[in-house]
């Protein structure tokens, strides 16, 4: 993991400031249904960080380099839109070509309020491997975030 120094909630709000994001700012992924954990409330539910992420993120509480997404901490890529498909990469629509001719696989939209990151002490960092979206990754200390199926 990468090392912060005491400045990092300084350059946390100029990032938010710099990119006008604020706690109320909703967050987007689609993700497979059997990804997602029910909770108490409906259409509230618990996704899981991913602990092997392969994103490359700018570090923005270090010295701003380009690093793998693994060695700021486990958490997940969002978007700023509800736009489908921004996390697939060439590879994955070919895998997902070939498996729908198999069984289909239900694919959900969910969103999450920054705030729900932040209040966990999670970081937000500018996805640099996501050309069509604006993305963000975000570590999720938790272990996991609340998100809610966004749709009918």
């Amino acid at each position: 993991m990468t090392a912060h120094d005491g400045s990092t909630p300084a350059a946390l709000e100029k990032f938010l400031i710099e990119n006008g994001l604020t706690a109320d700012t909703l967050l987007f992924r689609e993700v497979l249904r059997d990804a997602l954990t029910a909770t108490h409330t409906d259409r509230v539910y618990r996704l899981d960080a991913n602990t092997a992420p392969t994103d490359s993120v700018v570090d923005v509480y270090g010295h701003g380099h380009l690093v793998q997404a693994e060695e700021v901490g486990p958490g997940l890529s969002f978007a700023e839109s509800a736009r489908p498909n921004w996390q697939e990469t060439m590879e994955m629509r070919a895998l997902k070509t070939s498996r729908e001719t198999a069984a289909p696989i239900e694919r959900v939209t969910v969103e999450v309020r920054l705030a729900d990151i932040l209040q966990q002490g999670g970081r937000i960092y500018p996805v640099e491997s996501v050309t069509v979206e604006r993305a963000w990754y975000c570590t999720l200390p938790a272990g996991s975030v609340d998100v809610r199926e966004v749709g009918p």
